[in-house]
């Protein structure tokens, strides 16, 4: 009697559980963007190149959207603006013999991506150390980008740091309730076998 109605209680949890795993139908995803970038530099022994890497969350995204409306014609043909910003939660520079990380920031740490008339026109990357700072520069609203400054060098800054998206798969999560789903199952067929055992 007791095995039966665990039977049932457990059948009926079941099918609960499938129920709220068909309101759910597209898995979560978790959704991290990578970016390569470099820094092009000249200081005593010539031209030389500082590398990192940097990732942030997509659902960190605070950004705002502008759209000109008028009769005239906007200042320099801008008719839509849109502005992205992320925090990055990953990073790390080479730097004169050392690895700089998130830790030896100053402050918090975002990428900024601008769009103008649905174009990308620029990234800036916003981080700040004592050693060193990216900052941002722009050219009217036609473009903008990533400037480095090294605060205790004699390096000459590059207003043209380079980004590079680094191509990677998203990291699938399952659904809570599938994952509930399969340990009913489970608990399920482990029942079955004591019931099994105890009629023999």
């Amino acid at each position: 009697m007791t095995l039966n109605l665990l039977t049932r209680s457990t059948l009926a949890i079941t099918g609960a559980v499938f129920s709220l795993g068909v309101i759910a139908i597209n898995p979560a995803h978790a959704a991290r963007i990578t970016y390569d970038f470099s820094v092009p530099t000249y200081g005593p022994d010539g031209y030389s190149s500082f590398t990192g890497r940097l990732s942030y969350d997509e659902a960190t995204n605070n950004g705002w959207v502008y759209e000109y409306e008028g009769e005239d014609f906007p200042q320099w043909g801008v008719w839509r603006y849109e502005s992205q910003q992320y925090q990055v939660d990953f990073i790390e520079f080479s730097f004169l013999d050392r690895v700089y990380t998130k830790a030896d920031a100053l402050s918090s740490i975002f990428l900024r991506i601008d769009y103008a008339n649905r174009g990308e026109i620029g990234k800036t990357l916003y981080w700040e150390t004592e050693d060193f700072s990216f900052v941002g520069w722009s050219y009217r609203m036609e473009e903008m980008g990533t400037g480095f400054q090294g605060k205790k060098t004699n390096l000459y800054d590059d207003w043209n740091v380079n980004f590079s998206r680094v191509q990677e798969e998203p990291t699938p999560v399952p659904e809570p309730s599938i994952l509930g789903a399969l340990s009913v199952v489970g608990l399920a067929g482990l029942l079955r076998k004591k019931r099994v055992k105890a009629m023999e």
